[in-house]
């Protein structure tokens, strides 16, 4: 499947945005679920629910400086699924990488009006969440998230 193919079934920029965001506040759990399921990733996936709970872990975290994601972030997932710090960081690493094949990763790039997978660059696991908690700090600013 062609980029251009590929991309025309998914959507970008400000429809992307409308449908993440919508119109009026929401928790930030569900702006998670929808920014998610809107970038392509599936919801089917293990690795995406871990990914979820580690971006809600770490935006509630977000006056912290520094926080260690395996001694941290990965180990409050893992204990809240029921898993291992392992199977968490390579669900989260495989779920990544699936969404960058067959997903819409790269619109989130038009969300941020960032860098984060230009030229086929597939992110960390910690790039990730981090641009994302660094987006959903604007939107909390903006008033689209719930306290």
């Amino acid at each position: 499947m062609s980029d251009d193919s590929k991309n025309a079934c998914f959507l970008r920029g400000e429809k992307l945005y409308q449908s993440v965001v919508g119109d009026g506040a929401c928790d930030v759990h569900a702006l998670v679920g929808q920014l998610l399921i809107g970038l392509g990733f599936k919801s089917k996936l293990i690795g995406t629910q871990f990914l979820k709970d580690a971006i809600v872990y770490r935006y509630q975290k977000s006056d912290v400086a520094h926080v260690s994601y395996n001694n941290d972030v990965y180990l409050q997932v893992a204990n809240k699924l029921h898993s291992t710090v392992c199977r968490v960081e390579r669900a989260i690493r495989n779920t990544i990488n699936d969404c960058a094949e067959f997903g819409n990763l790269n619109a989130f790039d038009d969300l941020t009006h960032g860098r984060l997978t230009e030229n086929g660059y597939v992110p960390s696991n910690t790039e990730l969440i981090s641009s994302i908690v660094g987006w959903l700090e604007i939107e909390k600013d903006k008033g689209h998230i719930k306290e």
